[in-house]
């Protein structure tokens, strides 16, 4: 079981929980708050990891290390005695929660330093309870939550009260000691702690691109000699690591320092500890609640569906192989298709000439007449541009032509046939709408653009640009006959069908749960983009698309 697994299975849970609110109103049971703890419990699941230990150990490089992005400040100043959280955000930002109230700001990320830090707010003097950085990672966006608590041993006594105090609601700890010195006595304490809750620890030694190999290997012999006197022994693991050397890595693409660096190693412990133990632990308790629910009168589909679910989770087997979560080839919001932006704003330009021409050149309305007038589309949205005279002055003639083939059909008392397929000539589907015809003129050279481009600089640079409607994205397909590039554009487009999918079922929960305050901006506007990547948008399409070879 990866994460993406993960999360299908709670989708699947999230649906018979449906299934289930259905079968309790037709027994009478209409409480809408009897399955809201259930939603809540799944909608508000995440994995706390809390980064601890001294001042100056690096942690939150380490942090920036995992996220993949140099995004979280570091500093020479100790921090003040505020709890940085750090979770999964469409758009960067840092939303500020102060003791004592409800209220919460926003602010910009690059304006973190002002408020945790002790040049910016000593003492917390402003009496910030946490602040929540949110960053559009992969890592966070699969469920993770990390916590950089204040240094222990800061020169600032409340720094370690905080972070002492904060230990008991993670759900595992990642201390962080470095090549530089042993663990000290508050760092062992957090072992003791850590042991105590039955919490899973990682200690990782940070810096290691500073040390020989010799060193290191006597480093981690020390530092495990120091936890087996608690009684640690091989359940507390020790990794070596770099953080500057893996977030290096990560933002050039180098597999080969990152390997060096040591993060894969440590980054597969944490995911596999993730998914096969705490997530695993999750998903049977879960179904034991649901359980609860099932009477034997239920619907026997809902409850084969249930049994089904629930054995695929019992069989679920520890994986040591798990892999890392790698950055996304999505990111968190594409612009709407570019093609279809293209082609309405051709066809708007054309709209706005038109209306200004047609008012004072009769040329132009008898060519306007000729072409048989406008798609239903386009007709509606000349309407929004034109001046009521200037539409009078386009319609009148157009209707009266209309008006006497009518007349004429009437007059020669032609086969009911003939009057069909004369009706079909004169309709605005048998004609030939100018503006759609810039509509395709202007979306095929936005096509050629794009297939020239992923020639030139390979998909990645194409998928990162928009999110393409799929009747654009087919016509960019039909140009290209590489089977490389096919093969990386069809992987992109369907990560970005998987991941709006993937946003529909998480702002679903969410609001089953009664927790819209939890839903990030992509889920909150997934309905609008899974339409818009469906069918395109309304002002980029034009009538007899699907059936042309843009």
């Amino acid at each position: 079981m990866d994460l993406r697994h993960y999360e299908y299975l709670k989708f699947e849970l999230a649906g018979i929980l449906r299934g289930v609110d259905r079968y309790l109103s037709t027994i009478g049971n209409k409480d809408p708050f009897r399955l809201r703890d259930l939603y809540a419990r799944l909608a508000e699941d995440r994995f706390t990891l809390a980064i601890v230990g001294r001042f100056s150990r690096g942690k939150t490089s380490l942090m920036n290390a995992i996220l993949g992005m140099d995004r979280l400040p570091t500093g020479i100043l100790p921090l003040t005695s505020v709890i940085t959280q750090v979770s999964y955000g469409s758009e960067e930002k840092v939303v500020l929660h102060y003791y004592g109230t409800s209220l919460f700001m926003d602010i910009p990320l690059d304006k973190l330093a002002d408020y945790i830090t002790e040049r910016g707010n000593p003492g917390n003097q402003r009496g910030i309870r946490v602040a929540e950085v949110q960053l559009p990672a992969e890592f966070l966006r699969r469920g993770f939550t990390f916590v950089d608590t204040p240094g222990l041993n800061s020169a600032i006594a409340a720094n370690t009260r905080t972070t002492q105090a904060y230990l008991p609601e993670a759900d595992a700890f990642i201390l962080v000691g470095s090549y530089e010195s042993p663990l000290t006595d508050e760092e062992m304490n957090v072992v003791s702690l850590a042991l105590a809750a039955q919490r899973r620890l990682f200690v990782v030694l940070n810096k290691q691109d500073l040390v020989d190999a010799e060193t290191r290997a006597e480093m981690q012999k020390r530092t495990a000699e120091r936890l087996n006197t608690l009684g640690a022994g091989s359940d507390v693991p020790i990794f070596s690591v770099s953080a500057l050397q893996g977030l290096k890595a990560k933002q050039t693409g180098n597999e080969t320092a990152l390997a060096e660096s040591g993060f894969p190693v440590f980054e597969s412990a944490l995911i596999n500890f993730l998914v096969n133990h705490q997530r695993r632990l999750f998903l049977l308790q879960f179904c034991e609640r649901v359980a609860s629910y099932l009477r034997p009168d239920a619907p026997k589909e809902l409850i084969e569906r249930f049994r089904v679910l629930q054995r695929q989770i019992h069989e679920i087997q520890a994986d040591p192989h798990v892999p890392s979560v790698t950055v996304s080839a999505v990111p968190a919001i594409l612009p709407e298709c570019e093609v279809c932006a293209r082609a309405a704003d051709a066809v708007l330009a054309h709209l706005i000439h038109f209306q200004a021409r047609v008012s004072n050149n009769a040329e132009v309305r008898e060519a306007f007449v000729a072409s048989g007038g406008l798609c239903r589309l386009h007709a509606r949205q000349f309407q929004t541009v034109a001046a009521r005279r200037e539409c009078a002055l386009a319609y009148a003639s157009l209707l009266a032509q209309k008006a006497a083939a009518l007349r004429a059909l009437a007059n020669e008392r032609a086969a009911h046939a003939r009057i069909t397929n004369a009706l079909s000539r004169i309709s605005p589907e048998g004609q030939r709408c100018p503006a759609c015809d810039v509509a395709r003129r202007a979306a095929a050279t936005a096509i050629q653009g794009l297939r020239e481009l992923a020639k030139r600089s390979g998909a990645h640079a194409l998928l990162r640009r928009s999110a393409l409607c799929l009747p654009h994205f087919q016509a960019l397909i039909a140009g290209i006959e590489n089977a490389a590039i096919l093969q990386a554009l069809l992987l992109g487009q369907a990560a970005l069908l998987e991941r709006m999918a993937e946003n529909a079922h998480r702002g679903i929960l969410k609001q089953d749960a009664g927790r819209r305050d939890l839903e990030s901006l992509e889920e909150q506007t997934s309905v609008r983009q899974m339409a818009s990547v469906l069918v395109g948008q309304p002002d980029g399409q034009y009538e007899g698309m699907e059936k042309e070879e843009i």
